[in-house]
């Protein structure tokens, strides 16, 4: 070899070696809890829990093992075998008010056919984890579980008791998970003070969060089902009404047709001018300087759906059956009806319109009557703490309370006078958030590992105590 050659060849050895080492000292140190999270998280995603029929027990069973594991102790809640939700307690010795981590364990069941990805497959894929659950909200689960056991791990003194809580049943309201378990077993919430649960955003440019949404309070949800009645016969000489499905389409019409007007309720008008000051746009101005009288064609302009829903009652037909055969009327077909009240509001007013409008087509059941809880307040130390903790992580960002326009548990523990705060410590991208409830749900693998990291020092920060 000449010395050339051999110049040329060891110059290129020297490279790889300090790329690899520059590789290597980028990973390190490495966060052992990074894997151990995503490798919860994926195998959280594969057990199917869709709501209905549930089968929750499946998941709280898996979650329950890594607490065993680490010596916390567990109870399995609720009065269904199959559809049970998971409780565990780290106990400080603390008579300080007791922080509760909540998320529900089911999930919205998937249209498979519509899907590019296995929704119960936790593939990694183009840098995301795809999943019914990724984003609504078993990542949320994993990065609750990791921060309890964390502190655990960490034995470091704590000064408050943390309850971990799993619940079963939210996405068709939580009558069977959060709302049972709080009245069936009131002593394990006697002292919890703050919970942290789903219901908060973040807003994103380029990956990084400008908006830090803390939710306070929510809309009030009110489930119907429009059902209508008649003979089964043969679809070549129908009935004078044209049969149940007939009615039942004449019936959602009249649904449809009832006015929501907009108008501003106080919690809105805080939290709209709060996020438009994290915009420099024509949305941020709209958000900045809105008030009554409302310029609705400006609104309906700039302002995206979500926003907007914030300003009106909303109501969207969602799932309708009847009928089995094109050359057959059914005897019997029916609608559901999902109505969000705005805060404050309660349900009779809206029933009695839907009523009104459904008329002689049909009957109208109640499937969930929600109702106005109290606000919670941002004035607290878990408030300043959380957002604190989100403005370190994000300089520059800001955070402030904001109302949801979906409702959650946190609804149950407010309406007990329990502050319950909604967050979301994981980025997410506009366009990864509209899965939610859609086809191809999926968080970034960077995103999640970030979020769970965030949720760590969320608890660590307001729980653990401080040396002076």
């Amino acid at each position: 070899m000449s010395k050339r050659i051999a110049s040329v060849f060891a110059a290129i050895v020297c490279v790889v070696i300090l790329s690899l080492q520059c590789r290597k000292a980028e990973g390190v140190p490495a966060d052992p809890m990074d894997q151990q999270a995503t490798d919860a998280f994926i195998q959280y995603i594969r057990i199917d829990t869709s709501n209905p029929p549930g089968n929750e027990t499946a998941g709280a069973k898996f979650l329950q093992q890594f607490f065993v594991k680490e010596n916390i102790p567990t109870q399995l809640l609720g009065s269904d075998p199959r559809r049970q939700s998971l409780y565990a307690r780290l106990e400080s010795g603390s008579k300080e008010k007791a922080l509760l981590l909540l998320h529900h364990i089911d999930v919205v069941p998937p249209v498979v056919a519509e899907w590019t990805k296995p929704p119960f497959s936790g593939m990694q894929s183009n840098g995301y984890i795809w999943g019914r659950g990724a984003l609504d909200i078993k990542s949320l689960g994993i990065a609750e579980m990791m921060a309890m056991i964390e502190i655990k791990r960490r034995n470091a003194p704590f000064g408050r008791d943390i309850i971990y809580l799993a619940v079963a049943d939210e996405e068709l309201g939580g009558l069977h998970g959060c709302k049972e378990v709080l009245e069936k077993y009131p002593d394990l919430f006697a002292n919890v003070g703050y919970v942290l649960n789903e219901g908060g955003y973040n807003e994103t440019v380029v990956d990084k969060v400008t908006f830090w949404g803390i939710e306070t309070q929510q809309k009030v949800p009110l489930f119907m089902r429009v059902r209508t009645k008649g003979l089964a016969s043969h679809s070549a000489a129908p009935p004078d009404d044209g049969g149940t499905v007939a009615k039942l389409v004449r019936a959602a019409d009249g649904v449809l047709k009832i006015e929501t007007p907009y108008r501003l309720t106080p919690e809105v008008v805080k939290f709209f001018h709060e996020a438009g000051k994290a915009r420099n746009d024509a949305r941020g101005e709209v958000l900045r300087t809105i008030a009554e009288p409302l310029d609705l064609e400006r609104i309906n302009k700039v302002l995206t759906p979500g926003y907007r829903s914030l300003l009106h009652d909303t109501i969207a037909l969602t799932h309708i059956t009847g009928g089995i055969a094109v050359n057959a009327i059914p005897a019997n077909a029916s609608g559901d009806v999902d109505v969000r009240l705005l805060p404050g509001s309660t349900a009779d007013a809206m029933i009695d319109r839907v009523k009104t409008a459904v008329g002689s087509n049909g009957d109208v059941e109640i499937l969930l009557k929600g109702e106005p809880v109290p606000e919670s307040s941002s004035a607290t130390e878990l408030f300043r703490s959380v957002t604190k903790t989100m403005l370190e992580a994000e300089p520059g960002s800001q955070a402030a309370a904001i109302v949801g326009a979906g409702t959650s548990d946190s609804r149950y523990f407010r309406a007990r006078g329990v502050v319950a705060y909604g967050i979301a410590p994981f980025k997410v991208n506009y366009y990864d958030a509209d899965t939610v409830h859609g086809n191809d749900e999926r968080i970034r693998a960077r995103f999640f590992v970030e979020g769970v990291h965030l949720m760590r020092k969320i608890v660590s920060d307001f729980c653990i105590q401080k040396t002076k």
